[in-house]
């Protein structure tokens, strides 16, 4: 009796035992699964990252846009021709109706001398010009005999012995 309990023991000793084999097979697969596991859960992290950074710019950019909308409803408000005008003439600057013209000396048929004159107190038919924007005699053929070129040529001769003089 003695023996065969022994062989019962031996047995169901043995019954539990695995091959060396078939343990590296499991702890293989166990291995691979959790591996494959946390690639699995390490993508989802990032993805789920990636969605809620996109989700926040997103917010961001809406915000900024109603910010922008404000600030061109504000812009659009300081650009009223009344409050330009206002502005201008704090800054300094006189009324569209109050012309300004400055003599130019030695301008062929203009007014002699220098300086601001103001429109009201000057005879607006002495100023040369005063038809261009630009303050240059007529195109077609310039005023007393002085052509557009030879005053224009004067004019820079003028400016480049000016700068020479300037330290």
């Amino acid at each position: 009796m003695a023996s065969s309990r022994l062989r019962f023991f031996r047995l169901e000793k043995g019954s539990w035992r695995l091959e060396a084999r078939t343990t590296a097979m499991i702890l293989l697969a166990l291995t691979l699964f959790g591996l494959l596991s946390w690639l699995c859960l390490t993508q989802a992290s990032k993805v789920s990252t990636a969605r809620y950074r996109l989700w926040e710019k997103r917010v961001e950019k809406e915000r900024l846009q109603r910010e922008n909308a404000e600030l061109l409803a504000e812009i659009v408000e300081l650009l009223s021709v009344s409050h330009l005008e206002d502005r201008a003439l704090r800054l300094g600057y006189v009324s569209p109706e109050e012309r300004r013209y400055l003599g130019i000396p030695d301008y062929p048929g203009g007014v002699s001398g220098g300086g601001l004159a103001a429109g009201p107190r000057m005879d607006e038919s002495a100023i040369v010009g005063l038809e261009e924007p630009t303050g240059l005699p007529p195109a077609s053929g310039g005023l007393g005999g002085v052509s557009v070129k030879q005053w224009w040529e004067k004019m820079i001769s003028q400016f480049v012995a000016w700068a020479r003089t300037q330290p």
